[in-house]
Formats: structure tokens, C-alpha cells, sequence
């Protein structure tokens, strides 16, 4: 990492997340007998759904996890399913309620395409109707539901408005930023087929793809085959396609496989090593390319990184740091300030009540 890099890489602590842990979140359980506006955020990916509830001043009361919540993956009724396991789960963390809730913010992959929000959007409308309580506020779900992308919601999150790029790593990819004229631009988060570079699949699809060419001696020898044998319970990669397409595996699964990479690589294998700079720096194309179709070269503004890709550290940012300290000099690499799923009640609470995309 250059020393110019070096400068701009805001310490990486969390401050939401860290004071959640030492209690924050259990300190903060809702008064329901005092008048207040309760909020939930949703943030559904390729592997797993993220909801919280929160107050207005976004104090966390309760969390809760779901499967996954890209319905082009998993279908419409499974990705449905996950939103709510995840906000019913957060719910009895709180102890509390959808009648206590003013506005559910929903952030989802694959919700992008004008044509299949609305399908998403009706069959979560559905699903809230028939779980609510029949003492809940005459305001119907149509006025209180609020679905964006997860993109959207990580802006919301990492920016709280103000000019930002965030780049988002976990099961798929993608760049996503907004420039202080609020234009909006992304780069990436085309799903696995063909696109997706830098992803955990993307990860592991290329880990695979060294360890069969290592067994067939197309290429040099890898650690990894030794990992990712062990990791499926095999002998040998010849019994990986048994494994790889089996009907009933899910991608989840293969992504995982990313973890197998970064310890590998920590491990000091040269191959694990170099498939994650190689996705350091599609990363660093996405983020770059957002940059400039946003015209931000001269603005001050945080590049904000997010998904469990990014545990791998150093390896996959080092290229990150760089590429946006050549492009954007001003900008700072950093964590984000606030999560994505309550970026998603930040998303919901400022807009007003007919904008629901």
C-alpha cells in the first residue's frame, strides 16, 4: 500500500456496531407506554436477510437474521420468507410488535429491474397484511412499506446523504455512489453468470477453476486443492463435480468457499493469494468507474466498503486504496458509519410517505 493510500484509509472501526456489543442494543429496549415512532430496516443479499429495529435517533432495540433475500436466486416466495423470519426475529428481540412500526425500509438485491420490483413488492405487502396484529394502526402497508435495492440502502447507511461510493462484496458484487448533485450511478451487480467480478462466488467459482486446472497439471500445485477437498469431504477433485452440481446445493454454499480462500491465503499460498488481489482489483474498476461517471475526481467524499468479502483485509483493499487514491485523491477509504440495515430505516424515515418506489 503507498504511503499516499495510506493517508486517505480511515480507521476501520464501527462505531454503531461496537457499541451494540457491549449492551447498547438491550439498554435501549422500547417504552411502549411513551409515545414514540418505531422503525425496522431490512438489507436482503445472496446469502442472508439483515433486520433491525430502531427509534428515531436509530438506537438499535432489537435484530434478527434471515436466508436469503435475492428473489432472482431464490425465488419470490423464499426471498419473501427470509424478510420476514428476519423482521419477526428482530421484533421479539425487542419485545415489541408490528403495531408499534411507522415504516418498514426494505433494501434487496435484485429489485433493481423496474419490472420486478413490483412483484417483490406485493407479495411482501401480502405477507405483512396477513401477520399483522388486529390491533395495529389503521394506516395500511401500502403507506408503510418502502423497497428499494440493497445498494440503496448501503448508501443510506455509509453516507447519511452526503456524496459517497460504496463498494458492496458478499455474494455478489457491485459499486454504487451518489455525487453532491445527487446523481446516482453503479457499476457491476450483473449476478454470477456474467458478472459479479471480485464477489465471494466470483472467489470461489476461480479457486475451483485452479484447483482442477493444478490436478489436471495445467497449472502449478495449490494448497487449496488440499482445503477445498477437505472443506466438501472428498478425496480428490475428481469427486467435485459430483458436489459442485449437485441439485440440491445451493450457491450459498460454493460462496462459502471464499473463506477457505483467505485462509489459505493467510497460510501464505501464492495462488489463494493472488485470486484475491485479483478481485482487489475488479473491485477497484467498479469503484473507479463510478467515480468518474459521476464526475467526483476533485470532490471530498468516503469510499465505504461492505460484505464479508472484505474480512480478507489488506489483500483485497490494497488495490482499492490505490486505484482511488490515483482517481480521487480527496476521497477516504473507510468502513461505513452505519450498516445497511439501517440504512434501510434511514432510506424509509426521510422519504415522504407517497414515494414509494
Amino acid at each position: 500500500m503507498s504511503s499516499r493510500s495510506r493517508k486517505k484509509f480511515a480507521d476501520s472501526a464501527e462505531p454503531w456496531r461496537t457499541r451494540s456489543v457491549v449492551g447498547w442494543v438491550y439498554s435501549m429496549a422500547p417504552d411502549h407506554g411513551k409515545t414514540s415512532s418505531y422503525f425496522i430496516g431490512v438489507d436482503g443479499g445472496g446469502t442472508q436477510t439483515h433486520a433491525v429495529m430502531t427509534d428515531e435517533q436509530l438506537n438499535l432495540l432489537g435484530e434478527g437474521f434471515g436466508g436469503p433475500g435475492n428473489f432472482l436466486r431464490v425465488g419470490l416466495e423464499r426471498a419473501t420468507h427470509s424478510v420476514m423470519d428476519a423482521v419477526a426475529r428482530a421484533l421479539r428481540d425487542a419485545r415489541a410488535s408490528l403495531a408499534r412500526i411507522e415504516r418498514i425500509g426494505i433494501g434487496l438485491a435484485g429489485v433493481q429491474y423496474p419490472g420486478h420490483r413490483p412483484w417483490m413488492r406485493d407479495s411482501l405487502t401480502r405477507a405483512f397484511r396477513k401477520d399483522e396484529p388486529p390491533f395495529s394502526p389503521p394506516r395500511p402497508w401500502e403507506e408503510r412499506l418502502f423497497l428499494t435495492t440493497d445498494a440503496e440502502v448501503a448508501l443510506a447507511g455509509a453516507s447519511e446523504r452526503k456524496p459517497c461510493v460504496v463498494v458492496i462484496s458478499g455474494t455478489g458484487s457491485l459499486a454504487y455512489g451518489m455525487n453532491r448533485a445527487g446523481e446516482r450511478a453503479r457499476s457491476g451487480g450483473w449476478g454470477p453468470t456474467f458478472g459479479d467480478e471480485g464477489s465471494g462466488h466470483d472467489i470461489a467459482r476461480k479457486a475451483l477453476m485452479a484447483v482442477v486446472a493444478s490436478y489436471d497439471g495445467r497449472e502449478p500445485p495449490t494448497g487449496l486443492t488440499r482445503k477445498i477437498c477437505g472443506w466438501f469431504g472428498i478425496e480428490t477433485p475428481e469427486e467435485l463435480p459430483r458436489v459442485i452440481y449437485d441439485r440440491d446445493r445451493r450457491d450459498g454454499s460454493i460462496v462459502t468457499l471464499s473463506q477457505v480462500v483467505e485462509e489459505a491465503a493467510r497460510e501464505g499460498d501464492g495462488v489463494a493469494r493472488a485470486i484475491l488481489q485479483g478481485a482487489g482489483r475488479d473491485l477497484a474498476r467498479a469503484v473507479t468507474a463510478v467515480i468518474e461517471r459521476l464526475g467526483m475526481e476533485n470532490e471530498t467524499f468516503n469510499v465505504c466498503y461492505i460484505g464479508s468479502v472484505f474480512h480478507a483485509g489488506g489483500v483485497i483493499l490494497d488495490p482499492i486504496l490505490d486505484a482511488v487514491s490515483a482517481v480521487a485523491p480527496n476521497a477516504t477509504v473507510t468502513s461505513p458509519r452505519y450498516p445497511p440495515a439501517v440504512g434501510a430505516v434511514i432510506y424509509a424515515r426521510n422519504l415522504p410517505s407517497d414515494d414509494r418506489a
